[in-house]
């Protein structure tokens, strides 16, 4: 019996957890929202983006700007990684 009530409070704050917040409709994409879209255009059975500009056409990240990289490096999509990452110019 116990193990039901646990299921559900865990499903339910889970649930409440995922819902976007205020406020996250713009400003910059973080590095995890860039890769959770890497990951899940390259799985829908298409080629993954060509550049990390491609990503802000994710329904996710619509608003979103990309991060500004730190002096001297660029965003890249690393295509042995599959992820999104900083590199040196």
């Amino acid at each position: 019996m116990k193990t039901p009530s646990l299921f559900f409070l865990i499903c339910t704050l889970a649930v409440c957890g995922c819902g976007k917040k205020s406020g996250q409709h713009s400003g910059e994409a973080t590095m995890f929202e860039l890769n959770q879209a890497l990951s899940i255009m390259s799985m829908g059975g298409k080629h993954p983006p060509a550049n990390v500009n491609d990503l802000t056409n994710f329904p996710s990240l619509h608003g979103k700007s990309l991060p500004k990289p730190p002096v001297g490096q660029k965003l890249v999509i690393d295509p042995s990684q599959g992820r999104v990452v900083f590199v040196d110019q």
